[in-house]
């Protein structure tokens, strides 16, 4: 038996984390298929409960300054 250890991200979830992606790629000139760490990033956010799109794009920048 497999455990599922993602979660269901609902539509507007799903739509927040796609318009803080598709922000950051036009901010930083990078096409959305070559954000592929970023997109992970948001996921994990997410995962920790982060909802705020905010504390997303704060988590990007993080991720990219150090």
């Amino acid at each position: 038996m497999m455990q599922k250890f993602d979660i269901a991200i609902p539509p507007n979830d799903l739509n927040l984390l796609q318009s803080v992606l598709d922000a950051w790629c036009t901010q930083q000139r990078i096409l959305r298929k070559d954000a592929t760490a970023e997109a992970k990033i948001l996921i994990n956010e997410y995962k920790r409960g982060i909802r705020s799109q905010i504390a997303l794009i704060d988590a990007l920048i993080n991720s990219t300054t150090h």
